[in-house]
């Protein structure tokens, strides 16, 4: 999968739980003008960058921040050196007086009360996601000269959809050339059960494929 300012701003867009409909409608755009910007036929004006970039939970200078290489990318995990400051932490174990907390002990009594509380909402959650699920589908198609793929997955049987994405060759190959996040996917098409009409995850063209992904 190509870099790109436009894919950057899919991936953003992904990882924050939005279809391109969502986004359009926050910034004021058609869905068709995010689609350009992520298949970088046109770019979002100056003026909304700063907007952009903020929706999507970045800077202007990483959204258009094009790494040459996948070494580049690999610069951000750089918070790895956070970890040997993990390891001094030791040295506060002395900190161990904490146990003294413990004394919150007399909180069982509560126990008997929060668990009709807890259960309650519970089913309320499930039976609302699966009406809204109901007749809708997660779609996958990919055109191109070696894949060429038309699938629908119910949206009641989620919880397995990364399983069946998986095991179809084609989109197995699909996904892993073009860098698509299955777990971003399928997080965003749940969101998107409480959108009208199609919600768009995914609609790009890299070299000769066309791979859109969608909910209705």
């Amino acid at each position: 999968m190509k870099n790109s300012v436009g894919r950057n701003i899919a991936g953003l867009r992904l990882s924050r739980g939005m279809t391109q409909e969502q986004l359009a409608k926050r910034m004021g755009v058609t869905p068709q003008a995010v689609s350009k910007w992520e298949n970088d036929l046109n770019y979002p004006d100056v003026a909304t960058l700063p907007a952009l970039a903020a929706l999507l939970g970045t800077s202007v200078d990483a959204l258009l921040t094009v790494p040459d290489s996948d070494g580049a990318a690999n610069d951000r995990p750089t918070p790895a050196p956070a970890r040997p400051t993990s390891a001094s932490s030791p040295v506060s174990a002395p900190s161990a007086p904490s146990p003294v907390s413990a004394p919150s002990a007399p909180s069982p009594a509560a126990p008997a009360s929060t668990n009709f509380e807890l259960i309650r909402p519970e089913p309320a959650v499930g039976r609302s996601r699966s009406r809204s699920a109901a007749g809708r589908s997660l779609h996958i198609e990919v055109r191109g000269p070696k894949n060429n793929v038309d699938l629908a997955f119910p949206m009641q049987a989620v919880s397995a959809l990364a399983a069946l994405i998986t095991n179809v060759p084609q989109v197995r190959t699909a996904v892993g050339t073009h860098g698509i996040d299955l777990d971003a996917i399928v997080t965003t098409s749940l969101g998107a059960l409480d959108s009208t009409g199609p919600a768009t995850l995914i609609d790009v063209t890299d070299d000769e494929d066309h791979v859109r992904i969608w909910v209705d």
